[in-house]
């Protein structure tokens, strides 16, 4: 009896581990042996600007299989695969005639191909979706979208930084067989997919194509090695339109070419450095006003250089601007007034500013690449060379990273974190995701100081260097930059970097705009000259497009040739 017992509980113990415990893994491998599975691959989900027009998407193609045991005429199914696409014969007749349970004959097959093939009625051609990623705008924002692998896998941009966002999850079509693989005429089940996320970002494609326009303007009035441009709202980092060139259209991703695709296909403006040149005063005006060094009547004496540590530092005016005021000193670019800005304030104090601004960081921008600034060692650093960072000499930065940084100088004093995206939806629950982008709650820079800047910057482009800039009835605050390159240790002749970092002051376009041309072909290289009047151009399609109104009587002329070098002599700035 007390055996029986002992058997009867170890019977029904095992019952409950079969029942209950190891139910779920016991079905599955049943099924497994039972069922033949085709796979049904989720689409991707779809980018879209901030007004909801698609910039990636996903086409429903398919691939198709053959289960030799399920064909009953296998002369007839090959010769109707060599029909609908283009195989030969022989070859084909060969393939579906191997001893497998199931063989791949086509893939990214039409739904015409696929009409074909059932209205033929034949037996054992079975079918699963697949997709493919397109491009409606094909060679658009190339770099900030990016593109996916064969098997639908982000691997450069937005595709890659949120991939497990935009990736699906796969579905599967069931046919019940016997044991070499024969439908034995059970039920289907259809396993649905789960198509991936919608990722809105904050790109704007109207925005985008006037600043493709102005690139691709660039491109042929200069011939340079390269233009990059992007537009940011300066009050809460929100990024309207990121434009390279050169770029490639990604429906045709150059995978043949691995050096090309690599060159092209990283942006430039998050993972690769410069020397900001002019355009790094803004910072050095914003400290010294900042920090009590300087004060906008504060006067100088410009010879046309400074001697610091014993080495003579020219200014880019060599006969000097003789007696000016800070302000004046912004308005004219003068070197003199920088360094002695910079060497005033301090190594220390001028580090810790630029900390707080976040240039020697990472901007924390949702896209894979990013690197941060270089910058000597503060203990490295002697008063020559404090005196060469103050007019933008001897520092390397990003362009998200100076456009980031600068931003604070004009909205108050408020650091942001540059982004691209806005929200992420599930379309299957409904629910939303909105990723969190820092805006700083306390100031780098004073609202008084923030207030003064705007005012003389605003001068730059109304009276100074930056005065291609203008947009007649708006006000357009900015900086020029022209500065050189460096190869093996040593300036490279004739060979510059033209820029012009600038911001809108209208209220209903609150948006920063940085052109960077490298390497401009001719005898016009100047920031002043190249890239004020482009990002001039940008500011004009913008202000058309968001229909802002006019809050001056100015007539600033929005651009002017680049040949009238001589009439703009005053206007040029060069380090």
């Amino acid at each position: 009896m007390l055996l029986i017992v002992f058997l009867f509980c170890a019977v029904f113990v095992k019952l409950i581990f079969v029942m209950i415990v190891d139910s779920k893994s016991l079905q599955a491998k049943a099924i497994g042996q039972w069922m033949r599975g085709v796979p049904t691959d989720a689409p991707r989900g779809d980018i879209i600007d901030r007004n909801g027009n698609a910039l990636a998407s996903t086409a429903t193609r398919y691939n198709v299989y053959v289960r030799p045991n399920a064909v009953e005429n296998k002369t007839q199914v090959a010769s109707l695969l060599c029909e609908v696409f283009g195989y030969e014969y022989e070859k084909t007749l060969a393939k579906i005639s191997k001893s497998a349970s199931e063989i791949t004959v086509a893939t990214k097959a039409s739904k015409e191909q696929l009409d074909k093939l059932y209205d033929s009625g034949l037996q054992g051609i079975y079918y699963a979706e697949d997709n493919l990623r397109y491009y409606p705008y094909g060679d658009f924002m190339t770099q900030v979208l990016g593109f996916t692998s064969a098997d639908g896998n982000g691997q450069t941009g937005l595709e890659a930084y949120y991939d497990k966002y935009l990736t699906g999850v796969n579905g599967k079509i069931l046919t019940e067989t016997d044991l070499v693989g024969r439908e034995i005429g059970g039920s289907d089940y259809y396993l649905p997919y789960v198509k991936g996320m919608t990722v809105r970002t904050t790109l704007d494609v109207s925005i985008q194509k006037i600043v493709e326009g102005a690139v691709d303007k660039a491109v042929a009035l200069y011939s340079p090695k390269s233009v990059a441009c992007v537009v940011m709202n300066y009050e809460n980092g929100e990024i309207l339109s990121l434009a390279e060139y050169p770029s490639f259209d990604l429906n045709s991703v150059p995978r043949d070419n691995l050096e090309t695709l690599f060159s092209t296909s990283k942006s430039t403006l998050v993972s690769s450095v410069y020397e900001p040149g002019s355009t790094f005063k803004i910072l050095t005006s914003a400290v010294a006003l900042d920090s009590g060094a300087m004060t906008p009547s504060r006067r100088f004496y410009c010879p046309g250089y400074r001697i610091v540590d014993g080495k003579r530092i020219k200014c880019w005016r060599t006969q000097g601007h003789g007696s000016i005021d800070f302000g004046e000193g912004v308005e004219k670019s003068c070197n003199c007034v920088f360094m002695d800005s910079a060497l005033s304030v301090g190594t220390e104090k001028f580090y810790s500013y630029l900390n707080a601004f976040g240039l020697k960081s990472k901007t924390g921008i949702d896209m894979t690449g990013e690197t941060s600034g270089i910058f000597i060692n503060e203990t490295n650093v002697k008063n020559v060379d404090l005196a060469r960072i103050g007019f933008g000499q001897a520092v390397a930065v990003t362009p998200i990273g100076m456009i980031t940084a600068t931003s604070a100088v004009v909205n108050g004093g408020y650091t942001v974190t540059p982004h691209l995206v806005s929200s992420i939806k599930d379309d299957v629950s409904g629910t939303i995701i909105n990723p969190q982008f820092k805006i700083s709650d306390n100031r780098v820079i004073s609202k008084d100081t923030s207030d003064t800047m705007r005012v003389l910057l605003e001068r730059v482009v109304s009276n100074g260097s930056g005065k291609g800039a203008g947009v007649n009835g708006y006000k357009i605050a900015g900086k020029t930059g022209t500065a050189q390159k460096y190869e093996n240790g040593g300036i490279a002749r004739g060979k510059y970097i033209s820029s012009f970092l600038g911001f809108s002051l209208e209220g209903s376009a609150p948006y920063g705009v940085l052109l960077i041309v490298d390497e401009p072909q001719g005898y016009v290289y100047y920031g002043s000259l190249v890239a004020a009047p482009i990002v001039g151009d940008i500011f004009k399609g913008i202000f058309s497009y968001l229909n802002v109104p006019k809050s001056t009587d100015s007539n600033v002329e929005s651009a002017f040739n680049p040949s009238d070098v001589d009439e703009y002599a005053d206007f040029i700035e060069w380090e």
